[in-house]
């Protein structure tokens, strides 16, 4: 049923054209030709307005029979995802270039065209889809986030993303942002005059088990910003951290951890008979909820049941990172992630193979057809 040439040649397409977060015009306009050609209508929303983006969200609407699904796969790569020339060697797809690939996501995104194109071509009864592609995951789900959802009616979904064929879970993320401020002095002539902010972030981070805490926590020290010199004693540091738990009461009891580290590590010094305390300023942020749908729950089902056609036994997995599936599944809309497969995302080593990209397609229509 999936047209393997024209599947193949739109992945490559869209590969070539470069849409790194907030960049993602040019790939949503070849988005809306097929579409066009297809006769699918469909709406954008104002989502790139209120991010900083040059798009918005494309949300296209196909009619059927009974209750709507959504099908949902972001356009937006991470970085170098321009002036990418993809190849084909054994079967296997991959960059030329120092650029990574960009099968994440628009291995989704072909895969749902190419569903389209079918399930009009070959007239296969199906129910009502919201097809959403989305911008800005890449760098906080951001597309999700702004999502005009009134615009949605779908009652269960599916974020075609990652490489696993089906992911029914995924944690909660907190990010932490901590700013130190101490005292800046002269290094070589008058350092016992400075309050070191780097050296306080440095006894903080040293004080807590980073990595995987538990089997289902982690927690990982991302970004440090300070200091101007090596003559001078830095007064200021800025910290980016997250910690991620499928646990609700873990994710906020190890946050708190973290923040106690820092104010702990914040000691007072007396310099010239006058006490300084350094300054701790944080900032805790909820990046996205944990969703958990087990294999009774109607998304889950589908998608076994799926497999089960094409001959595939499917078993369900539970997620370390975020997706858009975590935010629809916030608003209401129960949503797994239904990879295509791919190895070493995010780097220049990314590649998916030609039978990946088809397997994958050929399980979401009949995910779609179910």
């Amino acid at each position: 049923m999936i047209n393997k040439e024209r599947l193949l040649n739109t992945f490559l397409d869209l590969v070539r054209t470069g849409s790194e977060s907030l960049d993602e015009r040019e790939v949503l306009e070849k988005v809306k030709t097929i579409l066009d050609n297809l006769g699918i209508p469909y709406k954008e929303d104002n989502a790139g307005e209120k991010i900083g983006s040059n798009a918005n969200n494309l949300i296209a609407y196909v009619d059927g029979e009974g209750d709507p699904i959504l099908l949902n796969a972001h356009v937006d790569t991470v970085k170098p995802g321009k002036g990418v020339e993809p190849i084909i060697q054994d079967n296997v797809i991959r960059s030329k270039g120092n650029t990574i690939l960009g099968a994440d996501d628009k291995a989704g995104v072909a895969a749902i065209l190419e569903v389209l194109h079918v399930l009009k071509e070959q007239a296969i009864p199906h129910p009502p889809l919201n097809v959403v592609f989305t911008i800005a995951e890449e760098i906080g789900l951001y597309g999700a986030k702004h999502l005009d959802y009134s615009l949605i009616n779908a009652k269960l979904g599916y974020a075609v993303d990652g490489t696993y064929p089906l992911v029914v879970g995924a944690p909660s993320q907190n990010t932490i942002t901590v700013k130190i401020k101490g005292k800046s002095a002269h290094a070589g002539s008058a350092p016992e005059e400075g309050i070191n902010a780097i050296v306080i972030a440095s006894k903080a981070i040293d004080s807590f088990n980073w990595g995987r805490i538990d089997f289902e926590t982690t927690a990982n020290v991302g970004v440090i910003k300070g200091g101007r010199a090596t003559n001078i004693v830095p007064d200021e540091v800025e910290v980016r951290m997250e910690v991620r738990s499928h646990n609700e009461r873990k994710l906020e009891f190890y946050t708190d951890k973290i923040l106690e580290a820092f104010w702990a590590a914040a000691k007072g010094k007396q310099i010239k008979g006058t006490w300084y305390y350094p300054q701790v300023k944080e900032e805790v942020h909820r990046s996205y909820t944990a969703f958990y749908w087990d294999e009774t729950t109607p998304v889950v089902r589908r998608v076994i049941e799926a497999g089960k056609r094409l001959g595939k036994e499917i078993t369900p997995k539970v997620g370390g990172g975020g997706s858009d599936a975590n935010i629809f599944s916030e608003h209401g809309i129960p949503t797994v992630m239904v990879g295509i497969g791919g190895r070493n995302l995010h780097t220049t080593d990314e590649e998916i193979t030609v039978d990946e990209l088809v397997d994958g397609t050929r399980l979401l229509l009949e995910i779609v057809r179910g």
